[in-house]
């Protein structure tokens, strides 16, 4: 599966949808919010009080065209849940392409585009093999060659929680993240079943795989550590615990860096995202 666009660059809707939904259901396994409710018509609604955060606080839209009936309703099903469990408005609109109704109605709203995402994943499973998805272009082929590193060599270190040398390395990585929140929310619910890697406190990832996927999570490297090689070689070292496994990621689309990178590890995008914030009361 790739992404399609049209003659102006605008994304179209992905042919295989169910490939789609599939790597969006693996990302809400991967991300887990603290409550996570099932709703009529294929939505799914996430609320994590007490962590500001987007992934872990918004209602992911069904992988199918709505019906123009439909639209009111399930923003006010969605503005009713967010009241009820004290969050902000939000929806993950997924993928563009498919959902332009509900993006205009949302804006006449006055709600807030934000956060647009790009999905990469590997070549899907039942690529033929010259790595062609059958309708696809060719995938890039893995550049899996070492490169010399900038930097000296650090040890990959990884465990199935986010322990304190983690977190703390998270922090140097990404400042200004809520790293105590994180911790007593979604980080806490991930322990034991996910790949919390780093290399010193230099690069850090997480990796978690369900029923052969594996998603990538908080891939983040010392700003003063950047284009040295250590977000390549996070990566890697995070891939190379489940070899046989679908990969996927999420990166914010005007990352050109980390898309290169991905890309040259072969990864492909997939499709595209974006979130939706309701205005202030």
């Amino acid at each position: 599966m790739a992404e399609r666009l049209d003659g102006a660059g605008r994304p179209t809707p992905p042919r295989d949808l169910r490939s789609v939904r599939a790597l969006e259901l693996a990302a809400l396994r991967g991300w887990p919010a603290t409550i996570q409710l099932k709703a009529p018509g294929g939505w799914v609604l996430r609320a994590t009080p007490g962590l500001d955060r987007a992934r872990s606080n918004h209602a992911l839209t069904p992988c199918r065209a709505l019906a123009a009936g439909e639209l009111l309703p399930a923003i006010e099903a969605v503005r009713a849940f967010a009241h009820r469990h004290r969050i902000r408005p939000g929806m993950q609109v997924t993928p563009l392409g498919l959902h332009d109704a509900l993006e205009n109605t949302l804006a006449d709203q006055g709600w807030q585009r934000r956060w647009p995402a790009l999905v990469l994943a590997r070549p899907a499973p039942d690529a033929g093999p010259s790595g062609t998805p059958p309708g696809g272009r060719p995938a890039p082929r893995p550049d899996d060659r070492p490169r010399p590193a900038a930097v000296a060599p650090q040890v990959f270190r990884h465990g199935d929680r986010a322990d304190r040398d983690w977190l703390d390395a998270w922090a140097r990585c990404e400042p200004g993240r809520d790293v105590e929140a994180h911790a007593r929310t979604v980080l806490a619910a991930l322990a034991g079943r996910a790949c919390f890697g780093r290399l010193g406190d230099q690069a850090v990832g997480i990796a978690v795989p369900w029923r052969g996927t594996l998603g990538l999570y908080c891939v983040a490297v010392d700003r003063q550590r950047r284009r040295q090689g250590l977000g390549r070689a996070i990566t890697q070292a995070l891939i190379s615990l489940h070899p046989g496994a679908r990969v996927f990621l999420q990166v914010e689309s005007d990352n050109a860096a980390a898309i290169a990178l991905y890309e040259r590890l072969g990864l492909r995008a997939t499709h595209r995202y974006v979130h939706w914030v309701a205005p202030e009361p």
